[in-house]
């Protein structure tokens, strides 16, 4: 193709089949420098401000406000004209072969990706089957944990039971009074036997004194030779007279047999007086 003379270059934006283009240098060439028609469609032609004329055998294209046209007239009527492709056919098959060596990158990358998702998805569904696993393993042990605290108030519960049965019968706070024969917890003999079969008290005993924090002092009735057994003790430890024989005869009869909460209730009788032990020997 032999090299073409310019008549003039101008800047516009322009559009030719639906492609738009902006700021695009526009260069004007005499009619019969190409074999086909010139230049640019009717599109960017019927701008506004645009301006194109025909001189002898040129065709003038510019601006409205240029110089050129300001004293020339402007012939609507000129041929439209279009632009010579610049592409050639060698460089539309480079380009394609470009677009599709570009299309077969782009397919590798999303195949890549593809592999990537699908294992990150098999590393989901272990971590998935592993925390699933580990939750029943906790709801087993927290099962296991509420068993045992249950097994536990159960037990806590039954205690508290017979601690308030023993409290309620076997257990009744004696307040004693100056005279009052009593018994004391003997300390049992450590002689190797059960001490099972040894006296649990002795006595009588007589209050001689009362002692705050629940304390008496306590003297033998019935003193043997020499002087007399005199002690202070906490009421936990004494027992009226006439109660503690009969409890003698309860545990005689019941201690071994019947199981505690099937024995017979007992009575906190009230302590003999000194006066009525004197009278009764």
């Amino acid at each position: 193709m032999p090299a073409l003379t310019s008549m003039g270059r101008i800047k516009a934006d322009i559009e030719v089949d639906s492609v738009k283009a902006e700021n695009t240098s526009i260069y004007a060439v005499p009619d019969d420098a190409q074999s086909v028609d010139l230049i640019i469609g009717r599109t960017w032609l019927d701008l506004p401000h645009i301006a194109y004329t025909k001189i002898g055998e040129r065709v003038h294209i510019g601006y409205r406000e240029d110089e050129l046209f300001r004293n020339f007239p402007i012939d609507e009527k000129v041929n439209p004209v279009c632009l010579e492709r610049l592409e050639t056919a060698q460089s539309e098959s480079e380009s394609l072969q470009i677009k599709d060596t570009s299309q077969q990158k782009m397919i590798g990358n999303l195949e890549d990706d593809l592999k990537m998702v699908k294992n990150e998805l098999r590393l989901l569904q272990g971590d998935i089957k592993n925390f699933k696993e580990e939750r029943q393993s906790l709801l087993l042990q927290i099962q296991k944990k509420n068993k045992n605290v249950d097994n536990l108030k159960s037990i806590n519960d039954s205690l508290v039971k017979t601690n308030s049965y023993y409290d309620k019968n076997k257990s009744g706070k004696v307040s004693l009074r100056k005279g009052d024969i009593v018994a004391v917890r003997r300390k049992p003999n450590t002689t190797g036997e059960s001490t099972k079969t040894q006296p649990r008290y002795r006595g009588p005993m007589v209050v001689t004194e009362v002692r705050p924090s629940d304390t008496y002092r306590i003297s033998q009735l019935a003193p043997r030779k020499g002087s007399p057994y005199t002690t202070i003790v906490h009421v936990s430890q004494l027992k009226a007279w006439r109660s503690w024989i009969e409890d003698d005869d309860d545990s005689s009869t019941n201690s071994h047999n019947e199981p505690e909460m099937q024995r017979s209730k007992r009575t906190v009788r009230k302590p003999l007086r000194y006066g009525d032990f004197m009278l009764d020997r």
